[in-house]
């Protein structure tokens, strides 16, 4: 593979972090004058503490100041108590699903950890993603209301559906979120539900049955989800190595389910930038799609993101947020970008807020919709997003969280 990936400006410490959360060399002298301050940051804002507390604490403590030890200690305990929550809530919901026939597949979550890390203590997840299929997301949500939890999604227009992916769940009791999806990612569209299911693997978590994505289904489900966000948490890079290193998946059989060239590069710059940034061994199919020049040029735009603390909601920098613009336009092929163009002509509840009208003349907002755009951006100072519109809230609530 061309090793064109130009690393030289990351700072000591963030080579350091990759070196020891990855495959790559790493010692105890490598440990002396480390800005331990910065290290820890890093390791927070990537969320990749656990892995950097097992690692320093398998290699011996001489070299680690026993106050960093003792912070990323109790970072770790944190996570394993709410991994703990999160593990006992995913089943809660899972039986009350199971119980009225609705088919569910958990996306990521305490089952990833397991599956991947073989320890839940080893990842961290904020939040649980359910996919339903569409026919059953209105009988899902009247399940998640019967179990406490709130949305304060809107969806007074027709057209969510189509601009959404998920909508998002908080109990008020537990805090605990819920992503309720009937598409498995915006990126991902084409992959219908039952042909999801169909190939699904199911597992044993705490001796009961979770549905799960095949392996092939959720090395792209990372991908794309990873590639939407520049990888600028690497955490998610920490996911692929994972799925590398098992080799549980066939490389050729994933491609033969997903066929446009941009799942290729998006799959390509996965695997380069594993390889180059956590030393993550490529072989056989998985070497062939990192030799892409498409995906080289991904992967080098991503390191902006990556060693950047950037926040790349609306609210941002605005050079970050045109750049990050660019960066998700290069990721589109031109369908999508099609695609996106259709959407800007639909309604959004925006535009419900600043002009509510009653239903029977919603249909109004499709002519005005330019309008009240126009007058939203020069009246509101409202900044022009660089999503596209099936972002939603919890991409831009975790864009935003450059540090911990």
């Amino acid at each position: 593979m061309n090793n064109s990936l130009n690393t030289s400006d990351f700072s000591r410490e963030l080579s350091l972090l990759l070196r020891i959360i990855g495959s790559g060399p790493w010692g105890e002298e490598d440990l002396e004058g480390v800005d331990w301050k910065e290290l820890i940051r890093l390791a927070y804002h990537h969320r990749v503490y656990p892995l950097l507390y097992m690692r320093l604490k398998e290699r011996g403590r001489e070299s680690v100041p026993r106050s960093i030890m003792d912070s990323l200690y109790s970072k770790y305990s944190a996570n394993v108590i709410s991994m703990l929550r999160l593990s006992s809530e995913m089943e809660k919901i899972n039986s009350a699903l199971m119980e009225h026939q609705v088919e569910a597949i958990f996306l990521k979550g305490p089952v990833l950890a397991q599956q991947l890390y073989g320890d839940l203590s080893l990842r961290t997840s904020k939040d649980l993603d359910v996919l339903v299929s569409p026919k059953h997301l209105e009988k899902a949500e009247g399940i998640l209301s019967e179990l406490g939890y709130v949305t304060e999604d809107e969806k007074t227009l027709g057209s969510w559906k189509r601009k959404k992916h998920h909508i998002s769940y908080v109990h008020p009791l537990y805090f605990t979120q819920v992503e309720l999806h009937w598409r498995m990612s915006a990126e991902l569209p084409g992959a219908s539900f039952r042909t999801l299911w169909d190939r699904r693997t199911t597992v044993s978590f705490s001796g009961r049955p979770i549905h799960y994505l095949s392996d092939g289904d959720l090395f792209m489900y990372l991908v794309s989800h990873g590639a939407r966000h520049g990888w600028f948490r690497l955490r998610w890079l920490c996911d692929i190595d994972r799925m590398i290193q098992k080799k549980s998946f066939n490389v050729q059989k994933i491609m033969e389910h997903y066929l446009q060239r941009k799942e290729r590069d998006l799959a390509g710059q996965a695997a380069i930038l594993t390889n180059r940034l956590l030393s993550t061994p490529l072989g056989g199919d998985l070497e062939e799609l990192s030799r892409n020049m498409y995906a080289e040029e991904l992967a080098r735009a991503s390191l902006y993101f990556i060693k950047n603390p950037v926040d790349l909601s609306p609210n941002g920098d605005k050079d970050t947020l045109a750049y990050y613009k660019r960066y998700l336009h290069s990721l589109m092929s031109r369908k999508e970008k099609l695609s996106l163009i259709m959407d800007y002509l639909y309604p959004s509840t925006k535009d419900v807020s600043l002009l509510p009208l009653p239903k029977l003349l919603h249909f109004l907002y499709f002519p005005l919709r330019p309008f009240l755009w126009f007058w939203r951006y020069v009246f509101s100072k409202e900044p022009v997003t660089t999503a596209d519109p099936k972002t939603d809230r919890k991409e831009e609530r975790h864009a935003s969280e450059s540090t911990v």
